[in-house]
């Protein structure tokens, strides 16, 4: 096990870029929670990954959790810490790693999967195109509350997470194309059949006034 160790935290020593680090968007700050769930969202998107391509985005990352707190880590204590991460991960059963080729290779564990599916619906956003296109997506529930009223508020606390703008108690509204989280959100809570998407070419003008100025303050259009 220290021979492992040892291993490992050279890896991550020799990895770690030194010089000036790339920044994150402010949306990705805005979504890191843990280090764990920085490391594990990295190896989910790649599959497969070797220890000495995680660690530079694990070093970036970590710079930016401090700097969200306020407070200041110097690159031996990233270094453990990242070392610590994959530990961690390892011991609970959410990745599993084979030495190979003086590396690590890392693999998700079905277990690992499952956190991860949790952890993306916890910090999903949708995506945005490099340029609105002036129309507006429309979310309409029509669900019957009184057997699924846990299901509706769960939407609706989603949906306001997610900067929807509520033009009314059941109609959302998004610049961009939510029809994939929409998707994800509704089966998740198991309330599909009462949940449409559409998109929408005209609106109120007073309402479209509205959901610009909600949207811009938002900075999700400009």
């Amino acid at each position: 096990m220290y021979y492992e160790k040892q291993k490992i935290g050279s890896i991550i020593r020799n990895s770690i870029p030194k010089g000036k680090t790339p920044k994150l968007t402010p949306a990705q700050v805005e979504k890191i929670k843990t280090v764990s769930g920085i490391a594990l969202a990295i190896v989910g998107v790649a599959g497969i990954i070797a220890l000495s391509a995680v660690a530079p985005n694990m070093f970036v990352a970590i710079d930016k959790l401090f700097l969200k707190k306020g407070v200041r880590s110097s690159r031996k204590r990233k270094e453990i810490q990242i070392a610590q991460t994959f530990y961690y991960l390892k011991r609970s059963g959410l990745i599993r790693m084979r030495y190979a080729s003086k590396d690590y290779k890392i693999f998700l564990t079905k277990f690992g999967a499952k956190r991860l599916k949790k952890l993306n619906f916890q910090t999903m956003t949708v995506e945005r195109p490099d340029k609105w296109d002036g129309k507006w997506w429309q979310i309409a529930a029509d669900i019957p509350t009184k057997e699924y009223r846990r299901g509706a508020d769960l939407l609706r606390q989603k949906l306001k997470e997610m900067n929807f703008y509520p033009l009314q108690r059941t109609l959302w509204f998004y610049p961009y194309d939510p029809r994939q989280e929409i998707e994800f959100i509704v089966v998740h809570y198991e309330i599909e059949r009462f949940v449409t998407v559409m998109e929408i070419s005209r609106l109120d003008k007073d309402d479209e006034r509205k959901m610009k100025v909600f949207f811009q303050k938002m900075m999700i259009i400009s």
